[in-house]
């Protein structure tokens, strides 16, 4: 995108702000991951990532280190289609699973950036992270994942679209065009 997408405006406000309205119903408690000095007036917490720029697996540790929670849930803030319905159901199916991580697998593959792992999950990514520059899907491997099939969304009444997120220009273009339209709700 050539700049943070956290902070790209959707009807006057920061992604951001939408991504933590959109969690805090459904946690204990919110925090960010990233740069102090970016993100700190945004009203919550604000973790460093230890490892900069090694990734979002990189954050996950970082977030994994500091939560006391068995149950973490990670929501990327370029989601803008994502329902609040689905992070509830998200967790309830968190809570009811004995995997180390729930994580949604759509026809486009993996959707980490919007999944609960366990706090257990914490050594392993972080000796994956320490032996090479490994990513999200890389550690799914490594863990006890119970996946969210496209099936199991439909079922619980989402669509495949709430993933939709913003890598280029084009697509956030489409985005705001979707948004103008009345696709979703305000942020």
């Amino acid at each position: 995108m050539g700049q943070d997408k956290a902070l790209l405006p959707l009807n006057g406000r920061p992604l951001l702000h939408r991504t933590i309205r959109l969690l805090r119903p459904s946690v204990a408690e919110v925090a960010l991951i990233g740069p102090t000095a970016r993100y700190a007036g945004f009203g919550v917490p604000v973790i460093e990532d230890a490892v900069p720029r090694r990734g979002p697996l990189a954050a996950l540790c970082a977030g994994l280190k500091r939560t006391a929670h068995p149950w973490n849930l990670f929501l990327a803030c370029d989601l803008p289609l994502l329902e609040e319905g689905f992070l509830r159901f998200l967790v309830q199916e968190a809570f009811a699973s004995s995997a180390q991580a729930v994580v949604p697998r759509t026809s486009d593959g993996w959707q980490p950036l919007c999944a609960a792992y366990r706090r257990e999950c914490l050594p392993e990514m972080e000796r994956l992270l320490s032996e090479r520059d490994a990513g999200i899907v890389e550690a799914l491997e490594m863990l006890q994942v119970e996946a969210l099939t496209p099936e199991r969304i439909r079922q619980a009444g989402f669509s495949e679209r709430i993933f939709r997120n913003i890598n280029t220009p084009a697509d956030w273009e489409e985005i705001r065009s979707a948004w103008r339209g009345g696709c979703n709700e305000a942020p």
